[in-house]
């Protein structure tokens, strides 16, 4: 990410996770007490929200700050979650041999796409 284009990218991030939430802009606004336009110009890269303000978004929309400079951060978290809650059925040991499993096919997936 360079210049602009992390003030593009942080914005749609916002935005998916803000749709991904069930969230309106108006909401997320209200939250962290700015108008609505200001958090539309943030989300269209007009603006560049200050870290202070990042971290109240991050903490309206319930992730983590780094998931608004991440691409498609919401839908891994959706899988992530998705995953999480099928492990919990399991017994440790079978979490564990899973979650190995996950990082063998990882690797070999990551292998595939560098040749």
């Amino acid at each position: 990410m360079k210049g602009r284009n992390v003030v593009h990218e942080v914005g749609a991030a916002i935005a998916n996770r803000r749709r991904s939430k069930g969230l309106t802009q108006a909401q997320i606004a209200e939250g962290i007490g700015v108008e609505k336009e200001t958090i539309s110009r943030m989300e269209n890269g007009v603006i560049s929200p200050t870290l202070q303000r990042l971290g109240q978004i991050a903490e309206i929309l319930e992730c983590p700050l780094s998931d608004l400079f991440r691409k498609d951060a919401a839908g891994v978290a959706e899988q992530a979650e998705a995953i999480g809650d099928m492990l919990q059925e399991l017994a440790e040991s079978e979490r564990a041999l899973v979650v190995n499993l996950v990082g063998e096919i990882v690797k070999v997936l990551k292998g595939r796409r560098s040749h």
